[in-house]
């Protein structure tokens, strides 16, 4: 009978997809981010070294601070135009040109292409680099995705109907599916989502407890004021706080907190200090009744 000669029986086995994975994408984005910044760097960077010579000069008059104020915003203004039209260019003429891939992706050894393979028109990378901005405004969920998702493809990825692949991937070359990780896709974004809800709280709480430590600073002033009015000028603080006394003899205080002001009074008779606004909530949020 006769045998099967088992040596020169190979096995088939599934060959690797070809997509690039998500570090790797990071990191070339890393360095791609690096390369973009350098042009308005270069342009931007020596313009506001010389208005911050001009301003720490030791003759600077009014006139050049006020000056040098609106060259900052100037400034400021020139480098994220500059900025945004270095990074689309970049992304959108390196994707679309000969090697399908910005610098950083080549080093990394990866490159971006069409559903068939093929290069992608300069006007199709446009759109896959403007479809990035909503994964920006989703608090980066488009690019954290793409692990889990089929052909391991971002938000913008499909939204231009892109894949990354290997640098050694022809077109023609299959694009095979991979597996759906739908348990760990809705993890993972159920986890951002809450931590960035936990971060929020916080700051909110943060902004709160700040807010009442300055209003408990404002009243003890305005409780010294009441107590002694001749001595406006000696009290500490003053410089942070508005303190005014109407008609009726009634002494009020005005204070900010970031951006919000709030207004706190000793009505005429009374000796409790009370919330001057005109909803409860603003008196609610740094813990003083609301004045009647």
């Amino acid at each position: 009978m006769p045998q099967e000669n088992s040596a020169s029986y190979q096995p088939l086995l599934p060959a690797r997809p070809p997509y690039g994975g998500f570090w790797r994408r990071f990191w070339a984005y890393m360095l791609d981010g690096i390369i973009a910044s350098l042009i308005p760097a270069v342009i931007c960077l020596p313009l506001l070294i010389w208005q911050a010579m001009r301003l720490s000069a030791p003759s600077a008059a009014e006139e050049v601070s006020a000056s040098a104020l609106i060259w900052f915003v100037l400034i400021y203004l020139l480098w994220s135009v500059l900025g945004f039209l270095s990074f689309w260019l970049y992304f959108a003429f390196l994707e679309s040109g000969k090697h399908q891939a910005t610098w950083g992706k080549r080093l990394l050894g990866i490159k971006v292409v069409g559903e068939r393979g093929q290069r992608i028109s300069f006007a199709r990378a446009t759109g896959r680099f403007f479809a990035k901005l909503l994964s920006y405004m989703i608090f980066y969920i488009g690019f954290i995705i793409m692990p889990f998702t089929n052909r391991k493809r971002a938000l913008h990825d499909m939204i231009a109907d892109t894949y990354v692949v290997h640098a050694s991937f022809k077109p023609g070359d299959p694009l095979p599916p991979t597996p759906r990780r739908i348990g760990w896709l809705i993890t993972t974004v159920l986890l951002l989502v809450g931590g960035y809800i936990v971060l929020i709280a916080l700051a909110f709480g943060a902004d709160r407890q700040q807010a009442k430590t300055a209003a408990r600073t404002a009243a003890a002033q305005l409780y010294a004021i009441h107590n002694d009015n001749a001595n406006w000028p000696e009290l500490p603080g003053m410089e942070d706080m508005d303190f005014f006394q109407d008609e009726e003899d009634s002494l009020y205080v005005s204070f900010r907190n970031n951006d919000d002001e709030y207004l706190l009074s000793i009505p005429a008779g009374e000796n409790s200090v009370c919330c001057v606004a005109e909803s409860e909530s603003e008196c609610v949020y740094i813990d003083f009744p609301k004045c009647r």
